[in-house]
C-alpha cells in the first residue's frame, strides 16, 4: 500500500472513518449505526474503483450529514462478481434509498480507496471530488440486486441490517434498566414493568386493594377518577385511559398466566407500549377534590 510520507496532520481533512477494509458485515453496520444514531445523513458519495481488465470494482461511501463532519465507511463493498461483496453494496444501496439520502457515484483510483481504508483522506481528496463530475449515465441502480422479477427493494432485508435496540432517548427513566436488559430476560423485565407501574398509581391514588384492569378503571375512568389530564377533551381522556386496560389485557395477562416465546422484536414492541403507559401516568394530574 502506497501512502504519500510527506503527508502532514494540517493535511488532512476533518473525517471520521467507520468500517474495516474488505470486512463487508461490519461496514454494513457502520453505515446503519451512522444512519440511525448519528446526525441526519443528506447526501453520499459513492466512490467506485474498476479494474479494467477483471471489470471487477472496489467501493467505499463518503456520507455528508447535516451538521458535522463527513463519514468515510471503508471499501467493504464490490461489484462485478457474486460474492458478499457485492450482496453487501446492494444492501447499503437500499439502505441510503429508503433513507432519501441522495446518492451520486465517482470514479476514484485505487490510491484514493488505500487513503479511505487508511483513514488519512486530505482536503485536497475532497476538493477533487467536488470539482468532479459524477457518473454519467447513473449506474449505482445495476449494482442492487432486485427481488425475482418483481423489481421492488427488499424492505425486509433493508430493516434486519438495523440492531435490535430500544431508543433509550424515548424511555421513561423509572423503566430505564429494564429497557437497558430487555434483550437479556425480556420476560422478566416485561413483567417488573407491569408491576411497577400498578405500584405507581396504587401509590398516587390509595387504590391499595385493586390491580389490573379493576385499578386503571377507578384510577382514570371513573367521575371524579383521581387522576386525569385535564386539557385534554372528555373523549381524547376516556381513550388514553383505556389504553391502559386494553395493554394489560392483550399482553400482560397472557404472560403472567402462561409461558410466551418472545422474539427480540416482539419483547420490543411490548416494551414500547407500556413504556407509553409509564409517559401517560407521569403527565396525568391528580384530581383536587
Amino acid at each position: 500500500m502506497f501512502i504519500d510520507q510527506k503527508l502532514k496532520i494540517k493535511d488532512l481533512a476533518g473525517i471520521e472513518y467507520y468500517g474495516t477494509a474488505g470486512i463487508t458485515a461490519r461496514c454494513l453496520r457502520v453505515l446503519t449505526m451512522a444512519i440511525q444514531a448519528g446526525d441526519t445523513i443528506e447526501k453520499a458519495y459513492l466512490l467506485s474503483d474498476f479494474d479494467n481488465k477483471s471489470g471487477c470494482g472496489t467501493h467505499c461511501f463518503l456520507l455528508f450529514a447535516k451538521h458535522g463532519d463527513p463519514i468515510a465507511i471503508k471499501s467493504g463493498f464490490a461489484s462485478g462478481y457474486s460474492g458478499e461483496g457485492p450482496r453487501g453494496l446492494s444492501s447499503a444501496l437500499q439502505i441510503l434509498i429508503r433513507h432519501n439520502i441522495d446518492i451520486e457515484e465517482y470514479d476514484i483510483d485505487k490510491s484514493f480507496i488505500e487513503r479511505v481504508d487508511s483513514s488519512c483522506l486530505t482536503q485536497a481528496d475532497l476538493e477533487m471530488l467536488e470539482a468532479k463530475r459524477p457518473a454519467r449515465p447513473t449506474r449505482f441502480y445495476g449494482f442492487i440486486l432486485l427481488h425475482d422479477d418483481h423489481h421492488l427493494y427488499d424492505d425486509n432485508l433493508v430493516k434486519g441490517l438495523f440492531a435490535q435496540e430500544v431508543p433509550y432517548h424515548i424511555v421513561d427513566n423509572r423503566i430505564m434498566k429494564e429497557a437497558i436488559d430487555l434483550k437479556y430476560n425480556p420476560d422478566a423485565n416485561l413483567m417488573t414493568c407491569y408491576r411497577r407501574l400498578e405500584d405507581i398509581i396504587r401509590k398516587r391514588t390509595g387504590l391499595d386493594g385493586q390491580s389490573g384492569t379493576k385499578l386503571f378503571s377507578q384510577a382514570f375512568l371513573n367521575n371524579d377518577a383521581p387522576l386525569h389530564w385535564p386539557d385534554l377533551p372528555d373523549a381524547e381522556a376516556k381513550g388514553l385511559a383505556s389504553l391502559f386496560s386494553a395493554v394489560y389485557m392483550a399482553y400482560r395477562n397472557s404472560r403472567a398466566h402462561k409461558e410466551n416465546e418472545t422474539t427480540p422484536a416482539d419483547a420490543m414492541r411490548e416494551f414500547l407500549l407500556i413504556n407509553q403507559l409509564f409517559i401517560l401516568e407521569s403527565e396525568a394530574h391528580t384530581r383536587q377534590l
